[in-house]
């Protein structure tokens, strides 16, 4: 396979950085369908694939995208696809039929103010809980990791492919217009220093090899067989067996569900991945994700200039949520302000929950289109911090 890194210095969007992040992590199948704010990486796949022997297709729709990732994953690809928020809802049936045949792949959601259309071209952050609650039936566990910047799209969106063949399931990258689209330096370095996780192939024969682990449902790093090599691969729609054909017993699905969360849930110290700034003294924080966490953090710093202990934590990986370090930061401190780009308080109410009642958790929301900006998140730092 013909080596997709590119080492060196450029001036990009977050767009483009995930397509060249998903190259360089193997992506060779890339199937979308145009939708603003994410149109740029399948441009940008759509030119970049073709380079190094890969296949970039526009769908019909948005769960043809979905399906065709899929079908191309168990045919052997690393395959990812794109889209914002209309077209993420759209998706989710055939998220599900990844999910239950624990199929790795990537889905990127560049988030836009909404619901619905909204406003196509500017800022929202609305997906949060439609990436973790999405998928119809429940009985699983989403792996989701949000950048903040350029430089960290292309570096998660690495991490989004390794954790999508360590866990064999779909990961996403929750992203947003800000990071999108905003232009900024992008350094990618030697192929050499670049971590990727291959995907994993069974040592047994075809007659011993279990396709789905049911009965060691917290094992993770499980091989994964492609089509065309000898192994029975069935990846219906329908509760399965643990070679993959179709069951109605309680007992199997029973199995299959708990597989599909534990694989996750009891594996979460090799999913923390978080940010902390300033928290060592702090009596106040701010918590932030995505490209709102980078004017949360100049907030912070102004706070800093004016003497006040405030301290920044922002979630990496979104989902499965840290729980165990959020509620860190409420022993710590007194009050946390929670600064997210939807009036509902989405992420402020996770932070909440994790929190127990340790600290006082309040919420700033905007329904986006604009970020906020450093100084509204500092005057309300003030106000509350007495």
């Amino acid at each position: 396979m013909a080596s997709g890194v590119k080492p060196g210095r450029y001036f990009v969007q977050g767009d483009e950085a995930i397509a060249e992040g998903a190259i360089a992590a193997g992506c060779r199948f890339f199937a979308g369908y145009p939708i603003t704010p994410s149109s740029e990486t399948s441009e940008a796949m759509a030119r970049r694939l073709p380079e190094v022997g890969g296949i970039c297709l526009q769908m019909e729709d948005e769960l043809a995208s979905i399906h065709a990732v899929g079908a191309a994953s168990v045919g052997g690809l690393k395959a990812m696809t794109i889209s914002s928020g209309p077209g993420i809802s759209l998706k989710l049936e055939g998220l599900g039929w990844g999910i239950k045949n624990e199929i790795p792949y990537v889905v990127v959601d560049v988030q836009r103010a909404g619901p619905s259309n909204g406003v196509a071209t500017r800022v929202g952050q609305g997906d949060f809980y439609t990436v973790r609650y999405g998928s119809a039936g429940g009985n699983s566990a989403l792996i989701a990791l949000s950048p903040k910047s350029t430089q960290e799209a292309f570096d998660l969106t690495i991490e989004c492919f390794n954790l999508a063949e360590i866990f064999r399931c779909p990961v996403f990258l929750l992203t947003d217009e800000t990071v999108g689209h905003t232009r900024e330096l992008l350094v990618i370095p030697e192929e050499s220093e670049l971590k990727i996780v291959p995907r994993r192939k069974p040592t047994v024969p075809p007659e011993e090899f279990l396709m789905y682990p049911l009965d060691n449902p917290t094992v993770i790093n499980y091989p994964f067989p492609n089509i065309g090599e000898g192994y029975g691969i069935c990846v219906s729609p329908y509760t399965h067996t643990s070679k993959g054909y179709a069951s109605t017993a309680q007992e199997i699905q029973e199995k299959m569900a708990k597989r599909l969360v534990l694989k996750v849930t009891a594996n979460l110290d090799k999913l923390v991945r978080v940010e902390r700034q300033k928290m060592e003294d702090a009596e106040f924080a701010v918590i932030a994700y995505g490209g709102n966490a980078r004017p949360a953090m100049a907030a912070v710093e102004m706070a800093r200039e004016k003497g006040l202990k405030v301290g920044f934590f922002r979630p990496i990986i979104v989902w499965p949520f840290p729980d165990e370090e959020v509620l860190k930061v409420a022993e710590k401190v007194k009050k946390i302000l929670v600064c997210e780009l939807n009036i509902d308080g989405q992420l402020s109410r996770e932070v909440a929950r994790a929190a127990k009642g340790q600290a006082e958790v309040y919420h700033l929301g905007s329904g986006g289109v604009e970020p906020h900006l450093p100084a509204q998140i500092f005057n309300e730092i003030r106000r509350l911090y007495s």
